[in-house]
């Protein structure tokens, strides 16, 4: 019977190898940070001479730090080479050399102006204020609270106007993230940069590895992307190591337990016997159970769920001379998964360094190299909602018991877990600045997005019964590799004379994309060990194989103007050309324009004698934006290969290829034309900062397919442009930092709404439907003109038949009968069709928002960060999909057994009537989660002092400790890619609860 899960030698040696390299990494780092260092104190005070408590205190390029207290005073074990930073709310930041000295005095300028904050931008930084787009910052340390392999996820409730849904509990899984709702049919997804690479996603980043992440929202921020920017941007910056800085090092580590947030409620035993034999007795047949014989029965939930391990150290090394700089990490994250047989690792190496050449020539890379093994469950969850309570996973034979209709839960981890992925993965950039004329800087920058996937799936001869049975052994083996790369030329001006300043940016890029993907199998190997796992090793006759690429690429020419005056009066000015070989030649470069304004009231004379706001600023933007994200190859005919038949006296198979797809060789851009208004505020000394923006966004040309008549011949309807949908609403972003003494902090909140209506579908089109629910075709999302994307659509239920007479008098589908659904004759012609199916809902929801709080004092810290959506409906297919008697959610023993009964819950059957698309299984998809909750230590400079640690932090965290939501399904969070039917649960991996234990030091 044993058939377990064989875990590879040459795997373990590898996970033991990593293992052993991380600890003697960490000895030699623990060795490294002897480094000679002494105590520095010392008195910050304010411009009057009063001492200032409360105030930041960081050694420059590190997060080693304290706070003064209540007298001003402060106490932090520097070197010699170190800088000390001094930051506080309200107050002008100072830079101050250690060189030696023990004792720093430091007094701090007013600052209400906030000028000297710099975010990252498109191909450059700006001053924050003189942005005139919408971008939303986060900084690392908000970013590494959550354990999550995705760092997106960390923004999940963090930023105004973008939503992150959690695919799957699954380790390694990814999020679905949409920015400012879903403005195309097609692909909806951002861009990501990372250190001026443009990518696809980020999945393969270390968190600890982030230094910040910029969320780029409307056309004054996206437009310098062109035809990628439709989606929204996401730049991100990794850590960088500073030139004459003594080597520092970090350890960042946390291990943690991990479970099922929450079980579905699914009936037991004996209430499965009652209903099993209702369902028969309502069809006609005889009752086949005695409930009395069942109790509790076997919950088959508790079976495949386990308590879960997460681990996951970050050893990192930064620092630099006077020509050099570099930062240096190694990251290995381990993941078991809640549901057995699933577990995902990840070993992540960066190195980040800089050379200067000369004074005015620097050179530099980023580069990542990550390596991926990914276990995938053997697709339990569904079996495990379905099978019934009355088997045991286990006969009294000790063979795993039958329970058909559906496989055994338990069996297909014994048969069906040889399934490993791997992938190597190399991400990076290699750039050099050349400095002249004083005002200009030249970059060329080259990006490399290098991967190789490879996986192996194993199923062993085996029998449990006639419906879950292997009678030959198989294996299946596929490959793949990408090559990304990024070649940008740029050209950048700065000047800055009395009261103007003048930026001008332009360049020149290009970038080319490759993948394939080899695949085979076969049948009937001499053996099932694990040195037989090969293709050449099964029967040659049952072989079967894939082999597919695709490719394209991208020519554009870029150019920035941004220009201050009297840091009062901002303008913006943008404009990039993209050709890409996705189109026709006739329709191959498109144009991408945005101009955007900002007034400064805050530097006006009559804001200067009151004391209110600390800053005010009006901001409008408007431009053009595009979406390459469609198929390679649209825009040209494709011929597909075995098109076979057999013909003549011999029959003879012969093989065939044939255009079957037709192209349009004159498709061309889909554009997002985008307005944005903007206020940014701050208040009683920038302690209130906040910022409220109204958006509108109008895509037009989306590619659409057009019916065509089946004799043509063609297995896809060509697709043009005829499309256009728009997006408006508002996003709100506020901020609370004060202090009290040594007592910080904060509160903060976002929300956004989000307006989504189709002006246009194209000809021939009246709707386009989307969500197949896996019965008889049928499909319960919607798209036409004046709604939203991928609406529900279906009966509304007016309560149940309860009698004949009501048969008689309310308009009927038929053939219905007493306890069976009322649905609503919508048109009153008094016939019941499709013609009154009606909009269900939406899985877009009118409001996302998030808040968080936070406090430290005297080396305690404390943090939360709640998220939740309001207004948004979920499917919950998997209780729609009944081919056969399954076991029931609890909600059926609500069902009507007579008349009086129930107004709600039908009859119990399968399949039919009652199982059409409608509102019976629409369920309220709002919800408020706390997302994760964080309480820290950290240790006195004074005590650390004495064995040479500069920081040293320990914290206890715990993430998703609950959720508030009336939905019935393991999670609200329903993830998915395709725009036309999401939010649809047919049973998603679970999402995980989980506590951690975790320390953070600096050497």
């Amino acid at each position: 019977m044993k058939h377990s899960l064989v875990k590879r030698e040459n795997q373990q040696s590898l996970i033991s190898r990593m293992r052993y390299f991380l600890l003697i990494l960490l000895f030699i780092f623990t060795q490294a940070s002897w480094a000679q260092s002494s105590a520095v104190q010392g008195t910050v005070t304010d411009s009057n001479g009063d001492p200032l408590p409360g105030v930041n205190v960081v050694i420059k390029g590190t997060t080693n730090g304290t706070v003064t207290d209540l007298d001003g005073k402060f106490n932090l074990n520097a070197g010699s080479e170190d800088v000390l930073v001094f930051s506080f709310v309200g107050f002008m930041s100072q830079e101050i050399p250690v060189n030696g000295q023990s004792e720093i005095n430091v007094t701090l300028a007013d600052d209400t102006s906030d000028l000297d904050e710099f975010v990252v931008v498109g191909y450059g930084i700006q001053r924050k204020s003189d942005l005139t787009g919408s971008i939303s910052s986060i900084k690392s340390e908000e970013l590494t609270r959550l354990p999550v392999s995705d760092v997106t996820q960390s923004l999940q409730g963090r930023v105004s106007g973008v939503q992150i849904t959690s695919n799957s509990g699954a380790p390694g899984s990814g999020a679905t993230v949409r920015i400012r709702g879903v403005g195309t049919l097609n692909n909806s997804n951002p861009l990501f940069v990372v250190d001026g690479m443009l990518l696809d996603n980020i999945d393969f980043l270390n968190p600890n590895d982030v230094e910040s992440m910029e969320v780029l929202k409307d056309a004054s921020a996206t437009a310098i992307y062109g035809s990628r920017g439709a989606n929204g941007v996401i730049i991100v910056t990794t850590r960088q190591g500073d030139f004459d800085t003594e080597t520092r090092i970090s350890v960042d580590a946390y291990t943690g337990v991990q479970q099922v947030a929450r079980q579905i409620d699914l009936v037991n035993g004996r209430q499965f016997a009652e209903l099993a034999n209702e369902l028969e007795q309502n069809v006609g047949n005889q009752p086949i159970y005695t409930p009395s014989e069942f109790g509790e029965g076997t919950n088959w939930q508790d079976q495949i769920f386990r308590t879960a391990p997460v681990n996951n150290i970050t050893l990192g090394a930064s620092g630099g001379n006077k020509n050099t700089s570099f930062n240096l990490s190694v990251n290995y994250f381990d993941q078991k998964g809640v549901v057995k047989e699933s577990e995902f690792e990840r070993l992540t190496i960066r190195l980040n360094n800089q050379y200067k050449l000369a004074d005015a020539v620097t050179f530099g890379h980023n580069f990542s190299f990550i390596y991926n093994n990914q276990q995938n469950e053997p697709g339990v969850v569904g079996n495990a909602y379905r099978a019934y309570p009355i088997f045991d996973p286990i006969n009294e034979a000790g063979d795993y018991t039958n329970t058909s209709p559906v496989g055994n839960p338990v069996a297909q981890f014994e048969y069906n877990s040889n399934n490993r992925n791997h992938s190597y993965r190399g991400v990076g950039n290699f750039f050099a600045d050349v400095k002249f004329l004083k005002d200009f800087t030249f970059r060329s920058n080259l990006g490399l997005d290098l991967a190789f996937r490879d996986g192996k799936s194993f199923t062993p001869v085996y029998f449990v019964s006639p419906t879950q049975q292997n009678l030959e052994n198989s294996i299946s083996v596929s490959n793949g590799r990408s090559r990304n790369i990024l070649w940008e030329n740029t050209l950048n001006y700065l000047k800055e004379w009395d009261d103007h300043r003048l930026n001008l940016l332009g360049g020149i890029t290009t970038q080319s994309f490759y993948t394939e993907s080899l695949s085979g199998g076969r049948r009937n190997l001499p053996g099932e060990d694990p040195s037989l796992w090969y293709l050449s090793a099964g029967d040659l006759t049952s072989q079967t194989n894939s082999n597919t690429a695709g490719d394209w690429a991208m020519l554009s020419f870029l150019f920035r103007a941004n220009y201050t005056f009297k840091d009062k009066f901002l303008v913006t000015g943008t404009f990039r050309r993209d050709g890409s070989s996705r189109f026709g030649r006739e329709n191959r470069f498109g144009n991408f324009p945005s101009i955007a304004l900002g007034y400064r009231l805050i530097e006006e004379g009559f804001m200067q004698d009151q004391s209110i706001f600390s800053d005010l600023k009006i901001r409008g933007s408007w431009g053009i934006i595009g979406n390459d994200k469609i198929a390679f190859y649209e825009g040209r005919p494709v011929v597909t290969g075995n098109q076979n038949a057999v013909f003549g006296q011999n029959e003879e198979l012969l093989y065939g290829a044939t255009l079957t797809r037709l192209a349009n060789p004159f498709i061309q851009w889909e554009e997002t034309v985008t307005s944005n208004f903007g206020l940014e505020f701050g208040l009683l000394d920038d302690r209130l900062i906040g910022e409220l923006d109204y958006y509108y966004r109008r895509t037009n040309d989306i590619l659409v397919g057009v019916p065509i008549p089946s004799y043509v011949g063609a297995s896809n309807n060509p697709v043009v442009n005829a499309a256009s949908v728009e997006n408006s609403g508002l996003d709100l972003t506020l901020n609370w930092r004060d202090s009290k003494g040594d007592f910080n902090y904060n509160f903060g909140i976002v929300a956004s709404t989000v307006n989504n209506k189709v002006l246009d579908i194209g000809e021939g089109n009246e709707a386009i439907f989307g969500g197949a629910v896996g019965i008889s075709g049928l499909l319960g999302s919607r798209t036409i003109v004046g709604e939203s994307i991928g609406h529900y659509f279906g009966y509304k239920t007016a309560g149940v038949f309860q009698n004949e007479e009501q048969l008689n008098t309310i308009p009927t589908r038929g053939p219905e009968v007493p306890g069976d659904l009322i649905f609503e004759d919508t048109n009153g012609d008094g016939v019941v069709n499709n013609n009154d199916r009606v909009i269900l809902g939406s899985p877009i929801p009118d409001l996302i928002f998030g808040f968080n709080l936070g406090f430290d004092f005297r080396g305690i810290d404390f943090s939360a960060d709640f998220n939740g959506t309001l207004g948004n409906e979920i499917y919950n297919s998997k209780k729609q999909v009944r081919f056969n008697t399954y076991n029931f959610e609890t909600s059926f023993l609500d069902r009507w057994t007579g008349e009086g009964t129930s107004t709600t819950e039908p009859r119990v059957t399968n399949g039919g009537h009652n199982y059409e698309v409608s509102d019976r299984f629409i369920e309220d998809g709002s919800f408020l989660r706390l997302r994760n909750v964080q309480v820290g230590y950290t240790f006195p400079a004074a005590t650390l002092e004495k064995i040479r640690v500069q920081n040293f932090r320990l914290y206890v965290s715990g993430t998703n400790l609950f959720t508030l939501t009336n939905y019935s399904g393991y999670t609200p969070e329903i993830g998915g890619g395709n725009v036309l039917g999401t939010g649809y649960d047919s049973g998603i991996y679970p999402i995980a609860r989980t506590i951690n234990v975790g320390v953070s030091a600096n050497f």
